[in-house]
């Protein structure tokens, strides 16, 4: 069918005859030659040369389109059609082409009404009447110029036409037609409801209340409301009403929504709980029998109960019994804080036990009864005060409904109006940040107000010693106890496979009987400390404006102290409330406000543990074949990504991008049907994969969230697959297909590897059911971003950061396939050292000893690796600045071709020789004086160094270990004087 644009060539309507998309530029200069050349054709023929926007409309020809066929379409008079298109360019109203413009004459409302009817006996160009309707609205809402605009004299034209239109209709059809034409939704097009309310009028037709979602789904829904109006008992109004509900249309449910007999019906089935509570006597117990009845009602109930006046009378009573003792002269030996303290103490007694929204309703309530009491018989006296028992009562009150919207309203009016003892709050205060929880809200709320300078300071100094005291101290020991792990894990564990490691860590652990129950404490103690601190930070950030202003920098350096970012780190990692959802959104807005951004540290954290609970963990409930299971993968997906600017400012990249990663990943969900296919699926997922891949490269190309997103992209596909081949049986030529579609997919060696384990099982078992993915994921995650980052940092300049966190990479990545439990966690704690190293490594280094890890542990560990016990006990030694020989070895090796497991023999060969082990220390020490002068660097290590290489050392300086070999080069050299065979014999 033809379709229409507008005279100015720049928009293109769609069906409804009201939005619209812009056309490209390509496409505008197109359409505007088209037209210009169709009205020159048209005065040509003696018509007229412009277009008269009040009496026709322009559409553009489409393929198989006539004059006739528009003409029907649009229900056009064909005559007055034909005349307004009498040009040279059309000479044969049957010869029309794709690409044509036409001049289409707006349908009279007279040509509407008389068009044939639908199966439901309704005008089929009455659409197209309703759409003109909607468009004059439009305009009219949208003016350019509304002060040029005569909104009474154009309005009254459309109710003459809606009339017309009536009139057309035969008399007993007219009250049904208007109504159908007033369901429909006016958005944007206000002014046309307002004429088809007028022509009611003038017409003396009564419209019914409107919901306008449309004349089908308001009829439908009008018969569900009368067919739950037949039962007299509100009750069973409300199941009929709730039953027919469920089985309805979207725009059906919109309908009854929206309606007020809706309402209406669920307000008299909640009349009853508002009974049950007024007959109690005793007005706490009036609150815990509403609460519990609105507790067990529909959400429709609850909702009506909350618009309810006789509902907040409850309420209102309560908070009026807990004002009485504020009432009245003060005689004998009453004072304000007796009478304060009463209050407070019946206030306690209606909101314990309630639930925080509606506690919160009862003191806000209760604020009016005091500023009342403040204006009257207590004004004399200064007003309502609470002594020390009142304040620390009254601040547990607060901090029950802290974050509702009452709550908080209500605990900023008390810190106005009500005397507190301050030494009350500020014991509270401290005792509360001193342990990790939330600054009680009257503080905040006191710090908030102006002219409490010295008090705001004691709050922010609070929180201060929280990080420089608890968490530091927390810190420590969590650094103690894994700090061998991390040494043997960072050096020796250059020298083993993945199998290897993973065998050496259980085995110190297990030698440890104690460690893996003291290291759950440490890490749950940092876990809990961080998420307060986080707490605690948000609260600051919130204070108002003005406030905030003068104390962001103490904000600000709240994290970054090194202690302070392991407790947060590890928070992240270990308490996925943190960043699920609302939480992790407002986490995210607090990281960019602090300027958190980019590739700190906190933010790789944040946004990979925001990845990981929101799209990479929830992506193991995908299964292609349950359509509820792809819906909510592409909701979370767009909740996640799409129109999500946060995210993207934490992430250094626009919200357009993020966009369109989120459109990269949408088709690695497939569509559901009900012949799922799973080697189609395989294929074109791998397709998909391709796409989506290419699209993180292109964004995020040398950031350590490219990374995060692969694996993200590879979780979703992962669980599909896993699923798929659960439902569908092991079958080998599948996985082989999907295998190979897998591994080209640019998801690098682990992500090959990941689908392999997947896909094969342990040898070679098939898949077992109900496999999710989600839990490998975390590890892979983790191992990745410490990985990618090294690259980061070498491309950077930074070789000592790099070492450290490509060997912080190896340390975790046995945890993807690794069967230990622990594994993942202790991986994890050794990677948030070593990355929060990289913000202080040179005061980390210095307070190392050189000696504290030439321990039989370390000889127990490197023999893992294959390191004999010779070789071990030689390798144990460390350089004066604390560094082990080891995985500079390894990086020797590498220059000769060798693979770890090569170089361990060689080493293992050198010892075992004559004088071996005094030689191989020999080589140890000289190397020892290359890690200290590399600052452990050994990157710095390669083939040749700059400037003079010393290609002949002599014996005695090689002997005594005093040589500094900076290269392949001078090592080779070296070799000879040791009597050690050169490694390339071992390649």
């Amino acid at each position: 069918m033809s379709y229409r644009i507008d005279i100015e060539s720049l928009r293109r309507y769609q069906a409804d005859g009201v939005t619209s998309k812009a056309m490209t530029e390509a496409e505008r200069r197109r359409f505007e030659q088209a037209v210009e050349e169709a009205l020159s054709a048209r005065a040509s023929a003696g018509g007229p040369g412009e277009i008269d926007d009040t009496t026709e409309r322009v559409f553009i020809v489409e393929e198989g389109d006539s004059l006739w066929e528009i003409a029907e379409e649009l229900h056009l008079d064909f005559d007055e059609f034909l005349a307004l298109n009498e040009r040279d360019d059309i000479s044969d109203p049957a010869e029309i082409d794709p690409g044509d413009v036409v001049f289409v004459p707006h349908t009279s409302p007279e040509e509407a009404a008389q068009s044939p009817r639908d199966a439901q006996g309704v005008p089929i160009g009455e659409d197209d009447f309703i759409d003109g309707l909607r468009e004059r609205g439009n305009d009219l809402e949208y003016a350019d110029d509304p002060a040029a605009v005569d909104y009474d004299a154009e309005i009254d034209a459309i109710s003459q036409d809606i009339e017309r239109y009536l009139a057309a209709l035969p008399a007993d059809e007219r009250q049904a037609a208007l109504q159908r034409i007033y369901d429909h939704d006016w958005v944007d097009a206000g002014p046309a409801q307002m004429a088809i309310e007028q022509a009611a009028q003038n017409s003396g037709l009564a419209l019914q209340p409107s919901s306008h979602t449309g004349p089908e789904a308001e009829a439908e829904a009008r018969e569900i409301i009368a067919e739950a109006r037949e039962h007299s008992d509100p009750q069973e109004a409300l199941d009929v009403l709730e039953e027919r509900y469920e089985d309805a249309s979207s725009a059906v449910r919109a309908a009854l929504d929206r309606s007020s007999d809706t309402r209406e019906i669920a307000a008299e089935a909640g009349a009853g709980i508002i009974a049950d509570a007024r007959a109690e006597d005793d007005p706490a117990d009036a609150l815990r029998t509403y609460e519990a009845g609105r507790a067990d009602a529909p959400e429709r109930v609850q909702n009506a109960l909350d618009r309810s006046s006789d509902a907040q009378a409850i309420i209102d009573d309560a908070a009026a019994w807990a004002a009485e003792p504020l009432d009245g002269e003060l005689e004998g030996t009453d004072t304000p804080q007796r009478r304060t303290l009463e209050t407070i103490e019946r206030l306690d007694a209606l909101t314990e036990g309630l639930g925080a929204e509606l506690a919160s309703e009862v003191v806000d309530a209760l604020v009016d009864e005091i500023e009342v009491a403040n204006q009257g018989d207590l004004q004399d006296y200064g007003g309502a005060m609470a002594g020390p028992n009142g304040t620390a009562m009254l601040m547990e009150i607060l901090d029950r409904i802290a974050g509702t919207e009452a709550g908080d309203r209500a605990v900023n009016r008390l810190a106005e109006q009500l005397p507190v003892d301050m030494n009350t709050v500020r014991n509270e205060m401290n005792e509360a940040v001193s342990s990790g929880e939330a600054i009680p809200s009257l503080a905040l709320a006191i710090a908030s107000l102006e002219g409490v300078e010295g008090f705001r300071d004691e709050v922010f100094s609070a929180v201060e010693h929280f990080r420089d005291g608890t968490i530091a101290e927390q810190a420590d020991d969590y650094h103690e106890h894994l700090d061998e792990l991390s040494f043997l894990i960072l050096n020796g564990g250059a020298a083993m496979t993945e199998e290897q490691l993973e065998a050496a860590i259980d085995d110190y652990i297990a030698s440890n009987p104690d460690w893996e129950a003291e290291f759950q404490a440490l890490q749950e103690q940092l876990a809990d400390s961080g998420a307060g601190l986080l707490e605690q930070i948000e609260q600051l950030q919130a204070l108002p404006d003005g406030v905030r202003a003068d104390h962001q920098a103490r904000i600000d350096a709240l994290l970054d102290d090194p202690n302070a970012q392991l407790a947060v780190s590890t928070a992240l990692q270990e308490r996925p409330e943190l960043v699920k959802g609302e939480s992790g959104d407002a986490l995210i807005e607090t990281f960019n406000e602090l300027g958190i951004t980019g590739d700190h540290p906190l933010a790789v954290s944040l946004a990979g543990a925001y990845l990981r609970e929101n799209v990479i963990l929830p992506a193991g409930d995908i299964d292609p074949s349950d359509a509820q299971s792809l819906e909510e993968a592409r909701t979370r997906l767009d909740e996640t990504l799409r129109n999500n600017p946060g995210l993207a400012e934490l992430l250094g990249t626009t919200a357009d991008e993020l966009d369109e990663l989120a459109d990269a990943f949408e088709p690695l969900i497939p569509e559901f049907t009900d012949d799922f296919d799973p080697q189609r699926y395989g294929i074109d997922v791998a397709r998909n994969l391709n796409n989506t891949l290419d699209k993180t490269n292109e964004i995020f190309r040398d950031s350590p969230y490219n990374r995060a997103f692969r694996a993200s992209a590879l979780s979703i596909v992962g669980s599909g697959l896993a699923n798929a081949i659960d439902a569908y049986g092991d079958d080998p030529s599948l996985r082989s297909a999907l295998q190979v579609s897998i591994e080209t997919a640019r998801v690098g060696v682990d992500g090959a590897q990941l689908v392999d384990a997947l896909l094969t099982g342990g040898e070679g078992s098939r898949v077992t059911p109900g496999l999710k993915l989600g839990g490998k994921f975390v590890h892979l995650f983790g191992a990745g971003l410490a990985g990618v980052d090294a690259l980061v940092r070498l491309n950077e300049g930074d070789v000592v950061g790099a070492g450290l966190n490509a060997a912080v990479a190896g340390g975790v990545g046995y945890a993807v396939f690794g069967s230990s439990s622990l594994a993942g966690p202790v991986g994890f704690g050794i990677a948030t050292l070593a990355t929060l190293v990289q913000f202080g490594r040179d005061a980390y280094l210095n307070a190392q000893h050189n000696s504290r890890f030439e321990t039989q542990a370390t000889a127990d560990f490197l023999a893992h690796a294959g390191f004999s016990e010779e070789a071990a006990q030689v390798l144990i030694d460390q350089s004066g600045g604390g560094h082990s020989a080891v995985p500079l070895l390894i990086r020797y090796g590498e220059l000769h071709g060798l693979s770890p497991e090569q170089t361990v023999e060689w080493i293992n060969a050198i010892a075992e020789g004559e004088n071996g082990t005094t030689m191989l220390a020999a080589l140890r020490d000289n190397l020892h004086n290359t890690l200290d002068e590399f600052d452990g660097d050994i990157m710095q290590f390669d083939t040749h160094a700059d400037g003079f290489e010393l290609a002949s050392p002599s014996l005695g300086e090689s002997r005594s270990g005093s040589l500094t070999p900076r290269s392949q080069f001078e090592l080779d050299a070296i070799l000879p004087q040791l009597d050690i065979e050169s490694p390339q014999e071992y390649a």
